[in-house]
């Protein structure tokens, strides 16, 4: 905010514009997670209710067990991203970093191995990095800039994704980079706004980096594009919440 030459204070066209985007996410966002949670319901419901079938097969139902899983722990996803906008403060719990990004990773694994991505984590062993951030929103805020970098990666020759954990001072801190095509001088004050996208059309909303920012600074944390993300030396994205 800044103050006119009458002494009033004023919001920058810029800001207004963000805050506008962001009200107008946050109503998109919190009614699809509405939708899509009582459909995530029915699936979840109905394996549960397919795996206590008598007589059935071992295979089929650890398969349904799975289905069963996966579709709750969607839901806890999504009930993280309807927080968005909210103020979450009062939600933070402790999360342990390591064991967040082993779970993102885990999760795309079929994924990097289809597009031939190759991830390392380094770092800080598990539990001794803890950090003042709900598991899930950590989690949500972790996969949603890998799904970046995967994107920024696809077709890449010898393409890498590497994890660091580490703490500085009263920090915890993951470091996510990947060896893709960097980000554009011109792009780097808008890499956070909700709906831009440096990728193909229709491939993706730009909604991913934008959540991870909200969700991590909503516990009191900052996600930022560091400054030797330069074209041609791929993205360097920094993630630190207080530790504990």
């Amino acid at each position: 905010m800044t103050a006119d030459p009458t002494g009033s204070w004023t919001i920058p066209d810029d800001q207004l514009a963000r805050v506008n985007r962001w009200t107008l996410v946050a109503g998109v966002v919190r009614g699809t997670v509405h939708t899509v949670n009582n459909i995530l319901q029915t699936i979840g419901g109905q394996a549960e209710l397919l795996s206590q079938r008598p007589n059935l097969d071992d295979d089929i139902r650890q398969r349904l067990d799975r289905v069963a899983a996966q579709t709750w722990r969607a839901a806890e996803l999504m009930r993280d991203l309807s927080s968005l906008g909210r103020d979450s403060h009062d939600t933070a719990t402790r999360a342990d970093l390591q064991k967040a990004v082993a779970q993102a990773l885990s999760l795309r694994q079929y994924n990097f191995s289809r597009a031939q991505i190759t991830t390392e984590m380094v770092g800080a062993a598990t539990g001794s990095c803890l950090g003042a951030i709900g598991p899930q929103a950590l989690m949500l805020a972790i996969l949603n800039v890998i799904l970046n970098a995967e994107q920024a990666l696809a077709g890449q020759a010898g393409a890498k994704i590497l994890v660091e954990v580490t703490r500085r001072d009263r920090w915890a801190v993951i470091v996510l980079a990947d060896n893709g095509p960097g980000v554009p001088a011109e792009d780097r004050e808008r890499i956070f706004d909700p709906f831009f996208t440096t990728g193909r059309e229709g491939a993706t909303l730009g909604l991913g980096l934008a959540v991870a920012r909200q969700l991590v600074e909503a516990h009191g944390g900052h996600l930022v594009l560091a400054g030797d993300s330069a074209p041609g030396s791929g993205a360097r994205f920094e993630l630190s919440v207080a530790a504990v």
